[in-house]
């Protein structure tokens, strides 16, 4: 985490899988429908929010490629009410012949119905998760390290001479000595330096560009991005490549799918095992792809033409109260020619339709 293309990465992905709502969800006659929160998503662990919660969750899958927590708090049904994030670097695994898989934590043992364990990039035959951080960036992260060095110590070790003194006449090592000795005292105090005998001064710039040290850096960081599937202009990256987009919308709806969808599939898969029956969670991704107010409106039209949305679940999100007669679909193609056509003014004001005649 001390390199801040690392950090940068983590934080990106970390804060917005956390920062969507998490609902829960069961299914009824083949339609998936809202139910309860569960005391899981209420109070996950004591003094951690939700987001927290998860948060916790996607730094250690980030960063160590498994998240481990263990459940201390179970329902009546023996389902879990609070799983505590532990930091991965302090789970060891316990695998014995012919016995079940068990956690070592602070020396003790605890079994897998105790641990709940969530990994990154799953391999076969393998029990952990692959670590991005250590499979795929340590060479990456080395040049890095390497480069850093050499950068502190070119710019700030003398890499190179500021100036130089020549003449045109032959010195003897000595006279030369002297020579720079009697500069550098002259003009140590950032007093004018008087030269003679043929003697010219000439400072020499060399900037890192031309050392490649910003290069690698460079190339280092969108290394880096590409690691965790992060467009590399989303951290201050250079990404080498002339797409772009034609609105916010776009650009994060790119992110979403791409970056942050697998994560989300992992977590929501983790955390429905741990709800009973058709319980199960998702996660909300409108807080990320937030669209224009006419984009928008123009989507709730078509959904509720549809038929897909009623009037009172498109009131919702505006924060306005739901309207006695708006918990139906409303199918204007069901609609005579004479009935009133729907408009953004009669989702908004919380005052009756007039009658409307249906065909039959």
């Amino acid at each position: 985490m001390r390199n801040d293309a690392v950090w940068a990465c983590v934080r990106l992905l970390a804060d917005s899988v956390s920062m969507m709502p998490l609902g829960a969800y069961t299914i009824r006659q083949g339609v998936r429908v809202s139910a309860p929160t569960p005391a899981l998503l209420k109070s996950p662990a004591v003094g951690v929010t939700t987001a927290e919660w998860v948060y916790m969750l996607m730094v250690s899958m980030l960063l160590r490629g498994n998240a481990f927590a263990q459940e201390i708090l179970w329902d009546g049904m023996g389902f879990p009410k609070q799983v505590v994030p532990l930091n991965p670097d302090q789970v060891t695994l316990v695998e014995r012949k012919g016995e079940p898989i068990k956690w070592r934590i602070g020396g003790v043992e605890l079994g897998s119905d105790q641990v709940t364990h969530m990994r990154a990039y799953a391999m076969p035959g393998s029990v952990l998760g692959l670590s991005p951080i250590r499979y795929a960036a340590s060479r990456v992260l080395s040049s890095m390290e390497a480069a850093d060095a050499f950068g502190t110590n070119f710019l700030s070790g003398g890499g190179h001479p500021s100036s130089i003194l020549t003449t045109d006449k032959s010195l003897t090592p000595d006279v030369a000595l002297q020579m720079k000795e009697k500069f550098v005292s002259s003009v140590q105090n950032r007093e004018p330096a008087v030269l003679s005998g043929g003697i010219k001064w000439e400072s020499v710039q060399i900037s890192p560009e031309e050392s490649q040290f910003l290069e690698t850096q460079k190339m280092g960081v969108t290394q880096i991005a590409r690691i965790f599937g992060v467009p590399p202009e989303m951290i201050g990256a250079t990404s080498g490549n002339s797409m772009n987009y034609a609105n916010v919308t776009q650009r994060s709806l790119d992110f979403l799918v791409y970056s942050v969808q697998p994560w989300l599939t992992r977590l929501e898969a983790a955390i429905s095992a741990m709800l009973p029956g058709d319980q199960h969670v998702r996660f909300d991704t409108s807080v990320l792809v937030r669209m224009d107010e006419m984009t928008k409106a123009n989507v709730d039209k078509v959904r509720l033409s549809m038929g897909v949305k009623t009037v009172n679940e498109v009131r919702a999100p505006l924060d306005l109260p739901p309207v006695e007669w708006g918990n139906e679909p409303y199918l204007p193609s069901l609609m005579s020619a004479s009935a009133k056509e729907l408009t953004l003014a009669d989702i908004t004001e919380a005052q009756p339709l007039a009658p409307k005649a249906v065909t039959t």
